[in-house]
């Protein structure tokens, strides 16, 4: 039975019969503009920073790069495409489910229009894999045969538009479409698309978007940029500074910093949990026979005793940390004040009731790794 070619130098012409006919997506451009690549040892880090989703995943490859159309092309052949459709163009009228259901039903959504498009019905299937308790759907359908007619290809040549004649060129037969998807915050749902060649075993690829969304972070807000350019060209631990060098903090492997609008601060988001990250803004201040320790610690918008279960963590000379809840316990947050020679510094972390914990260590690192002069 004859299937789809493929020609790699022929993406843009064959992009209909290799992803099926992908949706036209409101901000697609402004999307592909607001992606950057890193290149790593053996992996590259893919980064999505959009104004209502910011992600970044690692995907195992030798080459890769983008062309004008978004699609990611990586290892010289193979072909991977990123979209990410709001929950609400597929679940208008939801107000409660959970993250599977909303996952299948985007697949189903999906899997519909393309039948449609394609006017055929397409065998699929699915699996579920959990990583950290978050829901991954990988789902996968068979392709649909194509004549030869309806490539661009003949007896493995190309037609090449410069000369008027057809040259010689690597055909790929793509017999599967596999799909990680996901959800940012349950508002959105990403789908990282990629093909099943002809003689590729599908669970050794399905293995590969495992590995993918192992690597899957939330940022929750605006990367910055410049900070992770930073982490990825550094060959020790990166260190955050202020503008006189008098405070420092090593960042973990694990926190995800963001941009912030205020002056003398640093904003960052934790391992995301239960489809909420947890964040933190740490904001500091130049000592002055005006601004003493004393003065530092009460620009608080309220007496800090009076917070809902408030309690009392560290009272000392160098350190004033507490902690308490807001919104009838639905957050929990600490914030701590730090003294220095020349510099004083105010840190506030937030999470939600049952994130709280799962984070409440790292906090203590973060806290644990801040030098001040």
């Amino acid at each position: 039975m004859d299937r789809s070619k493929f020609q790699l130098s022929l993406i843009l012409m064959t992009l209909c019969l290799v992803f099926g006919n992908p949706r036209k997506v409101i901000g697609q451009t402004d999307d592909i503009a607001n992606r950057y690549f890193f290149k790593g040892d053996s992996t590259w880090l893919v980064v999505d920073n959009n104004i209502d989703h910011n992600f970044t995943f690692e995907l195992k490859a030798d080459t890769l790069y983008q062309d004008e159309n978004g699609m990611i092309i990586y290892d010289n052949k193979r072909i991977m495409q990123i979209n990410v459709i709001p929950i609400q163009r597929f679940l208008p009228n939801s107000k409660s489910g959970t993250i599977e259901e909303a996952l299948k039903v985007h697949k189903k959504w999906e899997l519909k229009y393309q039948q449609e498009v394609l006017g055929t019905k397409l065998k699929s299937g699915e699996e579920f894999y959990y990583y950290d308790s978050k829901p991954f759907l990988i789902w996968w359908h068979k392709n649909p045969p194509q004549g030869e007619d309806n490539t661009m290809a003949k007896d493995g040549k190309m037609f090449d538009t410069e000369t008027a004649t057809f040259v010689d060129v690597e055909t790929y037969d793509v017999t599967h479409m596999l799909c990680l998807s996901f959800t940012l915050y349950g508002l959105q749902t990403v789908a990282i698309s990629i093909p099943l060649y002809e003689g590729e075993n599908m669970q050794v690829e399905m293995e590969k978007l495992k590995a993918v969304a192992r690597s899957v972070r939330h940022y929750g807000a605006n990367i910055d940029m410049d900070v992770l350019s930073g982490i990825q060209k550094s060959k020790q631990n990166y260190v955050l500074r202020d503008k006189l060098n008098y405070l420092e903090l090593e960042v973990p492997e694990w926190l995800n910093v963001t941009t912030t609008n205020y002056k003398n601060a640093i904003s960052a988001a934790f391992p995301a949990k239960f489809e909420v990250v947890n964040a933190m803004i740490m904001y500091w201040e130049y000592k002055s026979d005006s601004l003493t320790f004393d003065d530092f610690k009460k620009r608080t918008k309220s007496p800090r005793a009076s917070r809902p279960n408030y309690g009392l963590i560290e009272d000392s000379d160098s350190t004033l940390r507490y902690f308490y809840t807001c919104e009838d316990n639905w957050f929990y947050s600490q914030d701590v004040y730090l003294n220095g020679t020349d510099i004083m510094c105010f840190i506030n972390f937030t999470a939600t009731r049952n994130t709280y914990d799962y984070n409440a260590w790292r906090f203590e690192e973060i806290v644990s790794k801040i030098k001040l002069k």
